[in-house]
């Protein structure tokens, strides 16, 4: 068949030469001109399409910079040897319009790996190839849109609450056409898509574990893609589906990362060494240590290292360019809460990925600079995708809603045996139902900072009255070009279901699509 579009074949074909693909050699022969256009005949030829795993495990989620789990303070602007961007102040205190930056956000991010989903659904059913290597071909590209649709509306979109269905959705592209319609749609009408594309991608067929014992955690997979049906259920409320997903995960595969086991986690050999200078003869020198995770995400082979996270069912990282996930004091002190001791390095979550002194890179040398920040991969690197410990505090939460706090702990407890230092280890326990449920939430919190954090709280302001959050945050005034320092300092509040939780789509996206994409009213 013909594509409609030429840039949409030249699009193709830049995806098929960086991921080095030989099956299409043919397909290449014969360079693309405005008068000649070329056919997507095979199968394969899609297949490579999905196959170029570093075009879509990364992710930019904005909505990371507004939710509690990330710190912006007066005293830490302060200490900066840069002020905090314009960027961080938009989403971090929630600003009503994006007008005055234009970086890859979520939504754009998002939308270009959409393109790719629908090359493949736009051309799969006309291609040659094996019907079942179609059809898994098929459900995957159904996956990849979904998860994408997913991750626009939990930045954009209110909460979904079954009632509020005519609020404004987000942009439901089907096809790879420029002159396919942008306008969104209804908010109903997005989760509806949304939970269509997952039914779909629930026919994938290909196992997570190949037969030599390998896992393709890059590719969507049976396990990747129950362990993202568990997680869109337990956004949308719906317990029993987001139980049931999760335990099918955990029949399939359960393996969990031993933090105890130094085969497994250790330091790495990189440290910063920092002078710390008051401007008097006492000195004091400070050393943060890595984590074996160190090195940069900037090459295949790291990324092969990050895709062998033991837990991780399906490859995804949330990248933050600045490269400091500052954590808020509240974060932080999650780490000291049901820790034996109440020692936050007895939680060795904190131990690898909480570095004390990591904010003497960006700030003064000075005791105003020692602040904490969170890496766990490089310094911009936060696994992001579905884990079986997430699958596993999924069914936790579930059994701790439907008042099983035994069966709750025992999921939660799973988990913990593997992150508490050995030494002092004891099994979590609750004495109620909220009590249990209270334990799931934080256990959450801990195991997954800055990348899940917006997610619960959208959901559990909705649904649950008993855990809503309200987040206070004091700092200067500002405008899209300065941080009025010189001024007072001011609250900025974000209450549980405000419209806020809406975030503002980028100026320039609304631009580009001459003002037929409209934003969000607050």
């Amino acid at each position: 068949m013909k594509l409609k579009n030429t840039a949409a074949i030249l699009a193709c074909l830049t995806v098929l030469i960086l991921g080095g693909c030989t099956v299409v050699d043919d397909f290449l022969s014969e360079d693309p001109s405005k008068s000649s256009r070329k056919t997507i005949q095979t199968a394969e030829q899609l297949d490579m399409v999905l196959a170029r795993y570093a075009g879509f495990y990364q992710e930019n989620p904005d909505y990371m910079l507004a939710s509690d789990d990330y710190e912006i303070s007066p005293e830490i602007n302060t200490a900066m040897n840069s002020s905090y961007s314009t960027y961080q102040l938009i989403y971090g205190l929630w600003n009503d319009q994006n007008k005055a930056d234009t970086r890859y956000h979520t939504w754009k991010q998002e939308y270009t790996k959409v393109y790719y989903a629908n090359l493949v659904l736009n051309n799969i059913d006309d291609v040659e190839g094996d019907e079942a290597f179609k059809a898994n071909l098929k459900a995957e590209a159904h996956f990849l849109r979904a998860y994408c649709f997913f991750q626009i509306a939990l930045a954009h979109t209110l909460y979904y609450t079954g009632s509020n269905g005519d609020e404004l959705g987000i942009t439901l592209k089907q096809t790879t056409s420029f002159e396919e319609p942008v306008a969104r749609a209804t908010l109903q009408e997005t989760w509806d898509f949304i939970e269509a594309d997952l039914q779909e991608a629930l026919k994938v067929t290909k196992p997570l574990v190949r037969n030599d014992g390998k896992r393709q955690n890059w590719r969507a997979t049976t396990a990747g893609v129950k362990g993202f049906a568990a997680r869109y259920y337990l956004y949308r409320a719906d317990y029993d589906k987001a139980k049931q997903y999760a335990e099918e995960v955990l029949r399939e595969y359960s393996a969990l990362k031993d933090f105890n086991d130094p085969a497994q986690m250790y330091r790495h050999s990189h440290v910063d060494t920092y002078t710390i200078n008051q401007g008097t003869p006492d000195q004091e020198v400070v050393t943060v240590y890595f984590p074996y995770t160190y090195p940069q995400m900037s090459s295949d082979a790291t990324r092969v290292a990050f895709a062998e996270w033991t837990e991780m069912l399906y490859m995804r990282a949330c990248y933050y360019g600045s490269w400091w996930y500052i954590p808020s004091q509240s974060l932080l002190e999650t780490f000291a809460t049901d820790v034996p001791g109440g020692d936050p390095n007895n939680d060795l979550r904190y131990y690898y990925f909480v570095l004390p002194d990591f904010g003497l890179r960006y700030c003064q040398k000075t005791t105003l600079g020692r602040k904490p920040g969170y890496c766990q991969f490089f310094y911009d690197t936060i696994v992001s995708g579905p884990t079986t410990a997430e699958m596993n505090l999924i069914i936790a939460e579930c059994l701790a809603r439907s008042g099983d706090v035994a069966g709750a702990m025992n999921y939660v407890n799973k988990v913990r045996k593997n992150r508490i230092a050995r030494a002092v280890y004891v099994d979590l326990t609750a004495s109620s139902k909220d009590d249990a449920v209270k334990k799931v939430l934080q256990e959450r919190r801990r195991e997954f900072p800055f990348v899940l954090r917006w997610f619960d709280l959208k959901r559990l302001n909705a649904n649950d009255p008993a855990n809503q959050v309200t987040i206070t945050r004091t700092f200067y005034p500002y405008n899209e070009t300065t941080i009025q320092t010189g001024e007072p300092t001011k609250q900025y509040v974000l209450e549980p279901n405000s419209r806020h939780y809406a975030m503002p789509i980028s100026e320039d996206e609304i631009t580009k699509s001459k003002g037929e994409i409209q934003q969000n009213t607050y």
